[in-house]
């Protein structure tokens, strides 16, 4: 029988659990894993392995730690579920070769999956995983259980990375956030470490869904407004200065204001940017996806720094993070990473700054966006996902990218980029992006501009032009309009 094809995507390998995503699979990715850094290691200082919540994530972690052992390769396994971060800074902390994370992110509850950490304590680039699908063999490992048994230790990661955000929080502003939130654990590793903070800061939290369940509820542990209803409704019953919420690895989060309304990560990134550098007199430049708006490049611009601009993808953002001094790495789905910690998203350290940010202002967060906007114009902003057929979503993408319109909805188009998919820019500064995924039939397109009516024409347009089985139909409407 043919071995199942295992292909790593911008974070890591996700796949349906029982159906790709089983223990034979996960030996396979270890034995190459294993035999990679054998083979391209000047020194074997180990791994570190840690999971997150879901179904089995233990047991994947231990097998994976077991076939990695047998190698006679140093292995720490996490005696419980960690954070994202904190198994990274634990990689960097520990200065071992690399980090495993066993997890699926946000993805539904029959998913799970695998993400690789780098020496640095951020994601691996393209070539790490690249070496590891070219040593993927169809055989399964041998466990040997007296190397494991040299070889294998249960560490505790979480001490150190406490200490950690600790040295990088300011405590009096922090402390003087004195109004009642919630926060939404989704079920996800976030459970127990925000609370942490909270109770060290004496900070006022209702927390919901803190307790272990690896059906999620049924509901995506992705921090997006959908998800986060339950929340919402809670706020807005009040009494509650704001909302947070992790998704199911906390590497990534979402903040709600006053009323329950959602709070875009695109508003979230100047103001934290703005008072790390006022406020905190941090400094550094921006890294941040394409898929973000250019809000951040403006304040950037006053400040004398410069916005670089990059592919989705935290791997991406974390590339130039190890290049120059950054303040802010960020990308629109809820992850941002700092400079003084690590060149990783990290969900809780950004909720705590943000809420010291608000202690420090003493501020609604809808207040400081409200601001922001009448100093930087206002924005509106929609993203759809939705699944497919694979060859029809990639056939879709590659025609409009070879045949970019010259209209939108009737709006003239003013510029095509093709860094990352396809971005359009249209003349009344709303832009669009379209994106497919190499690893899911799931195709993404993010619209942002000032004016509403014209971000939801632009959306409804791309998601006819991905989804029309007739190419080349639309795209000469719209031709024959210009």
């Amino acid at each position: 029988m043919l071995a199942q094809v295992i292909r790593f995507g911008t974070d890591g390998w996700r796949a349906v659990l029982a159906r790709e995503f089983t223990f034979d699979n996960v030996g396979r990715v270890a034995d190459a894993f294993s035999r990679f850094l054998i083979e391209t290691s000047e020194r074997l200082n180990g791994v570190v392995v840690s999971f997150d919540t879901r179904f089995l994530s233990e047991r994947f972690a231990r097998y994976f730690a077991e076939v990695v052992a047998s190698y006679d390769i140093p292995v720490a396994l996490s005696k419980k579920f960690t954070p994202t971060p904190a198994l990274s800074f634990a990689v960097k902390q520990l200065k071992f070769n690399a980090g495993v994370m066993i997890t699926a992110s946000h993805n539904p509850y029959f998913y799970n999956g695998i993400k690789f950490k780098a020496a640095y304590g951020g994601p691996v680039l393209n070539d790490f995983t690249q070496q590891i699908e070219k040593r993927l063999d169809a055989r399964s490992p041998k466990i040997d259980p007296l190397r494991v048994k040299k070889n294998l230790q249960e560490v505790d990661i979480v001490g150190d990375y406490f200490r950690q955000i600790k040295t990088l929080l300011n405590p009096q502003s922090l402390a003087s956030f004195k109004k009642k939130m919630a926060y939404d654990a989704m079920f996800g590793c976030g459970m127990g470490f925000l609370s942490h903070f909270f109770e060290a800061f004496n900070l006022q939290a209702q927390i919901l869904h803190g307790e272990e369940n690896p059906l999620f509820n049924r509901t995506p542990p992705e921090p997006v407004a959908r998800n986060l209803s339950e929340l919402s409704r809670l706020i807005a019953r009040g009494p509650f200065a704001i909302g947070l919420a992790t998704d199911g690895d906390a590497d990534r989060c979402a903040l709600l204001d006053e009323k329950g309304q959602f709070v875009q990560l695109h508003d979230l990134l100047p103001l934290l940017a703005e008072y790390l550098f006022k406020i905190r007199g941090w400094d550094g430049n921006i890294v941040r996806t394409t898929s973000m708006h250019h809000t951040i490049d403006r304040l950037m611009a006053r400040y004398g720094k410069s916005s670089v601009e990059v592919p989705v993808g935290f791997k991406n953002v974390c590339e130039v993070m190890l290049k120059q001094e950054i303040l802010i790495g960020a990308e629109e789905s809820g992850g941002f990473g700092f400079g003084k910690h690590l060149p990783e998203r990290d969900g809780i350290l950004t909720l705590l700054l943000a809420l010291e940010m608000l202690g420090y202002y003493q501020a609604p967060i809808s207040a400081l966006v409200n601001d922001l906007r009448q100093k930087f114009g206002p924005f509106h902003y929609l993203r759809k996902d939705f699944y497919g057929e694979p060859e029809l979503l990639k056939a879709n993408l590659l025609r409009l990218r070879t045949q970019p319109p010259q209209r939108v909805a009737g709006m003239p188009v003013e510029k095509v980029a093709l860094k990352d998919g396809l971005k359009l820019y249209l003349e009344n500064g709303t832009w669009a992006l379209f994106r497919v995924s190499q690893t899911e039939p799931l195709a993404r397109i993010y619209v942002g501009g000032a004016e509403r009516d014209a971000v939801k024409k632009a959306l409804d347009w791309g998601v006819a032009q991905m989804t029309q089985k007739q190419a080349g139909k639309r795209i000469t409407q719209e031709r024959t309009e210009a």
